[in-house]
Parts: C-alpha cells; sequence; structure tokens
C-alpha cells in the first residue's frame, strides 16, 4: 500500500510539472475573474422579452467586458442587497456597473468617475387626474401631498428613494396616512398596473422605468404624466463600484480610462434617451451636456 501511494504521488508530481512545463511553454496565463452584479430591474438590465438585452446597462457592460479583455467575466443576476453584499465580503472582485454612491458605501466599495447620469425620480399620475387637480403644475410637494391626504400614494417597501424621501415616507407610514406598499422584484410593476386602473393615485417612480412599461404592458390609452419632486435634485450620477480591495482599485483604474473615452460619445447618452419621452429626454440631454461639459 505504501508503494502504491508513494507511485501515486510520483505520477501527480510529473504531471503537475508537466502541466506548468506547458503552461510557460504556450505563454499562458490565468485570467483573473470579476463576477459582474446583474441588477434584474428592467430597463438597466432587460433579461426577458422583445427588448432583452436592449437595457441601459446591457450594451454598456458589453462595451467595457470588450475592452477589458484581459479579465475574465462573468455575470450572475443579483439583487441590489445582495450585489452590495458580495461586495462587502471582499472574498472576490466583484463589481455593480450601474450604482449611487453614498458615503457609507465609499466604505467598502471603489467606484469609478461618472459614467452617466439618470433622471431623478417623478411623481407619477394619470392625466385624468392631473388635469382635475394638478393641471398648470410641474412638480409636486410630497410631504403636502402626504400631510394633506390628498390621494393614495403607492411605493415599494423597503427600497430607498433618497434619504429626505424615506424620512417623508417613514413618517407617513407611521402615521397611518393613506400608503400601500408592494414588495419584491416586480413590486414596482404591480403598482404601475394599480396606478393605471385607478386603485392608486400617484406613485414614486424614475421616468425612465415609466417609459418601459409603457413599451411592455397594455394601458388602454390611459396616459401617465410625469411631475418632478419639488427641491429635489433634477438628476443623479451613476457609477461603477467594485470590491474595495487591491483587484477592486486596479479594475476601476482601467474602467476610469474607458468611462472617460465612453461619455463623450452619442451612444452613451442614448441608452438612456431611449427609454425617457420626449419631454424627459430634452431636459436629459441637457442636463447632461452640462454635467460632462460638453460643447453644444
Amino acid at each position: 500500500m505504501r508503494q502504491f501511494l508513494l507511485f501515486i504521488l510520483f505520477t501527480f508530481t510529473l504531471s503537475s510539472q508537466a502541466d506548468s512545463i506547458g503552461a510557460a511553454n504556450t505563454g499562458e496565463s490565468v485570467k483573473p475573474l470579476v463576477v459582474w452584479g446583474i441588477i434584474p430591474y428592467a430597463p438597466i438590465h432587460i433579461l426577458e422579452g422583445e427588448y432583452q438585452g436592449q437595457g441601459i446597462a446591457d450594451e454598456y457592460l458589453n462595451d467595457a467586458q470588450q475592452v477589458l479583455s484581459n479579465y475574465q467575466h462573468t455575470n450572475q443576476i443579483m439583487t441590489p442587497a445582495r450585489a452590495w453584499h458580495q461586495i462587502g465580503l471582499k472574498e472576490q472582485l466583484v463589481c455593480h456597473p450601474s450604482a449611487l454612491k453614498t458615503s457609507e458605501r465609499e466604505n467598502y466599495a471603489y467606484f469609478t468617475q461618472a459614467g452617466l447620469i439618470t433622471p431623478a425620480v417623478r411623481v407619477l399620475m394619470r392625466a385624468d387626474m392631473w388635469e382635475e387637480k394638478f393641471k398648470g403644475h410641474d412638480s409636486l410637494n410630497v410631504g403636502n401631498y402626504i400631510a394633506n391626504n390628498s390621494g393614495v400614494l403607492g411605493i415599494v417597501s423597503q427600497r430607498s428613494y433618497g434619504e429626505k424621501i424615506d424620512r417623508i415616507l417613514s413618517q407617513a407610514i407611521s402615521d397611518g396616512n393613506k400608503i400601500v406598499q408592494s414588495s419584491g422584484q416586480f413590486g414596482s410593476r404591480q403598482l404601475y398596473k394599480m396606478l393605471l386602473s385607478g386603485r392608486i393615485d400617484v406613485m414614486l417612480e424614475y421616468p425612465w422605468v415609466s417609459a418601459y412599461f409603457d413599451k411592455v404592458m397594455k394601458h388602454d390609452g390611459v396616459e401617465v404624466v410625469h411631475l418632478t419632486i419639488r427641491d429635489f435634485p433634477r438628476y443623479s450620477a451613476a457609477y461603477v463600484a467594485c470590491t474595495r480591495n487591491d483587484a477592486g482599485q486596479k479594475i476601476i483604474q482601467a474602467l476610469d480610462q474607458f468611462i472617460a473615452q465612453e461619455v463623450l460619445k452619442v451612444k452613451n447618452r442614448q441608452r438612456m434617451i431611449r427609454w425617457l419621452d420626449n419631454k424627459e429626454a430634452k431636459s436629459f440631454e441637457k442636463d447632461y451636456l452640462e454635467y460632462f461639459k460638453i460643447a453644444h
């Protein structure tokens, strides 16, 4: 038995040496692995249906992966919570291609320079309600709307709408105001259906999500109006975030070089514009050109 084990060990050693010599002779090297968190939130990533692969971040990510050819890329579908958790573990190189930057997240993630801006959350309501109660107004004070019990508001539970709005919503829920909460991956889609049918009066959502719903959902001619939230930024910047370690810092530096060229291209802003209505698109392009200091 002892001789047999020695023979196995000798054979394994020879095999390992042969593999090492073969890899050295062919110039092979193992590419570092980067895991990309794909958020199932259309139209950031569109994973099924007529527009599959045409999401705001889909083509952007594909282009970035082609430029970063010295990495082995794998895409994994994750909720935002799981993506941030995986990044924070620092067990492997994980990147989030459509991240919002906060001071808390900077404790465990590196961020690129901004690769895009996104229009901020809007108040959505049916056009008939706008005509009846808010005609002539293009913005709404959410706190006053809730305090005055002006109608039923729909939100996705355990989702952040920004610190200011989150505080207003938390207080409103505690006070027992008329708020409907929907949960899960399709919570926003459910709320949009309720808005179209009149089961809720308003909801909070990004205009590009609303435009996507208009394309893929039947709405029987019901028109939805977007109102900006008063005293709220028009847009926020979007970044790529990666694990905060040496490997993460290295890929961030490479991504910054890619992004610096990408933001100047018309196709970069077109990724967002295709998911906005005409009014939102015009405002977005103006903000985009000013934010990235592009002559126009």
